[in-house]
């Protein structure tokens, strides 16, 4: 027993350095309307709305499994001279040309930003998430969920393989992509882009413009303002088609994969198309 303990002790002491942790912190004055860009190579990135005209900045350093040798100094160094450069009211925070100074620490992001900051963010693969901030948002994440919230204006989301949510409070068109995961777009005000290679897609608010909602295998759920003008054009490969809204044509046999409407005197086209799931389309 005591020779088991002493083993055990060993390997702790010997993977204890693997865990390495560190963070830093800035500060950096800008203007309401400031131009943000973060990127991490695998980290989680949270944006949420600072109370004045600056950034703030919290950087949490994670050293990976493999990590031994020279781990603490190259934490101490990004500690002491992190990924961050500003020029004027345009900040960026993660990119780096040294990729040996990054080589195996990954490093999450939660920065405090004016409310009409516009937003570019990329992980490789880690959650990004923003609430209630943002005059224009781009996010893409190579893995991991993207979850955005009370979003301003336009917002261009990407996921590899995860889930994509959306609530807008102005109006901005918006593109979701993902590879595997589902979409939820709430109150949209413009034209609409949605596809996922395997989810479901919903959305609920007001289409002006064009809409385009895909899915490889899933269903499609859209709830639009009763007085909404588009072309639809909806086909299932296995599924059945459901247009609640007045004037639709009747469902039938011929038209239970495929279906063609002009809603409310027409408009803008709308085409929704899903491999193997059902389509709605309804009023809010």
């Amino acid at each position: 027993m005591k020779l088991h303990l002493l083993v055990a002790s060993s390997l702790l002491l010997f993977v204890a350095p693997a865990f390495a942790d560190s963070t830093f912190t800035r500060t950096l004055n800008v203007s309401s309307q400031a131009d943000l860009y973060v990127s991490t190579g695998s980290g989680d990135i949270k944006i949420s709305q600072a109370n004045d005209n600056q950034i703030h900045v919290v950087g949490h350093i994670h050293a990976g499994w493999s990590s031994f040798g020279d781990v603490k100094a190259r934490e101490q160094r990004i500690v002491d001279n992190p990924p961050i450069v500003q020029n004027g009211n345009e900040v960026r925070i993660g990119e780096t040309n040294d990729r040996n100074l990054f080589n195996n620490i990954s490093i999450d992001y939660e920065i405090a930003v004016p409310s009409s900051a516009a937003l570019n963010l990329h992980s490789g693969s880690g959650d990004i998430e923003i609430n209630h901030v943002g005059r224009y948002l781009s996010a893409t994440s190579g893995s991991g969920n993207v979850r955005a919230h009370g979003i301003h204006g336009p917002a261009e989301l990407q996921a590899g393989s995860g889930d994509i949510e959306l609530d807008q409070d102005a109006a901005g068109d918006v593109k979701a992509k993902t590879g595997s995961g589902n979409i939820r777009i709430h109150e949209f005000n413009g034209s609409l882009n949605a596809r996922t290679g395997s989810g479901d897609v919903e959305a609920i608010g007001r289409l002006e413009g064009t809409g385009n909602l895909a899915s490889g295998s899933g269903s499609v759920r859209l709830h639009l303002n009763p007085d909404a003008r588009f072309n639809l054009e909806a086909s299932t490969g296995s599924g059945d088609i459901h247009i609640q809204f007045p004037g639709a044509p009747k469902q039938d046999d011929s038209s239970r994969h495929h279906l063609t409407a002009s809603i409310n005197g027409g408009g803008a086209p709308l085409e929704i198309r899903t491999g193997s799931g059902n389509i709605n389309v309804e009023p809010r």
